[in-house]
């Protein structure tokens, strides 16, 4: 009867142990669970074609590429009046936010901006602040708001540039050759000719008025 006891009291301690052990294992496991689909979650996909306040004026167009954490695209300008822009963008995203670097030539000067902001999955938008650098000057410092409007990566296409030397350089072109042209045709015509018409003093040899004195020596017929 005692040994039946102490059997009876075994089988309950080690069904104890076994049923604590299982459950911290499915503790862990859910923890495991957990955390791969918070890592998983935390880089959100940013393949679009965005539009981004706060850089100018008017809206700047951005393309993303995404490749993991490594982001890299295109960026440009295009004002209803002013010039317009062409540029690069590198950057990455992770759990702490999203880093981008947006480089341009504006008025033969190369600006950067740096854009550091975090992406909201309820709205879809990324928020953050702007550090703009020329000429190794601080010459913007400001928010910025990015909001997707197209999936579609492959319909970007580039802004059309208008070279700013192209009216300038043909207009000196005009005013130079213009001149020598009237300098060409007055020189033609001009009473100063190395040759004299003798017919112009017809009138004088014949009535002896006027001076006669430039007529070619043999010329006046005498």
């Amino acid at each position: 009867m005692m040994k039946s006891l102490i059997i009876f009291v075994l089988l309950i301690i080690i069904s104890s142990v076994c049923l604590s052990a299982g459950q911290s294992l499915n503790d862990s496991s859910s923890k495991i669970a957990f955390i791969n689909v918070g890592t998983a979650n935390s880089a959100p996909n940013l393949n679009f074609i965005w539009s981004v306040k706060g850089i100018e004026t008017d809206p700047v167009i951005m393309v993303l590429n995404q490749e993991g954490s490594d982001l890299y695209g295109q960026a440009k300008y295009e004002p209803e009046s002013g010039q317009a822009w062409n540029g690069v963008v590198i950057g990455s995203v992770g759990e702490d936010g999203i880093d981008l670097v947006m480089t341009f030539p504006k008025n033969a000067v190369q600006f950067s901006s740096r854009l550091k902001g975090t992406y909201d999955a309820t709205s879809g938008l990324i928020k953050g602040n702007i550090l703009q650098v020329s000429n190794g000057k601080l010459s913007l410092r400001s928010d910025f708001e990015a909001m997707p409007i197209n999936p579609d990566t492959s319909s970007y296409t580039p802004a059309q540039e208008v070279a700013p030397s192209v009216a300038s350089a043909s207009s000196p072109k005009t005013n130079t050759t213009m001149p020598k042209a009237k300098e060409t045709l007055a020189s033609a015509s001009s009473p100063k000719s190395r040759y004299h018409d003798v017919r112009e003093d017809a009138d004088r040899i014949l009535t002896g008025v006027g001076d006669i004195s430039q007529i070619p020596i043999g010329m006046s017929g005498l």
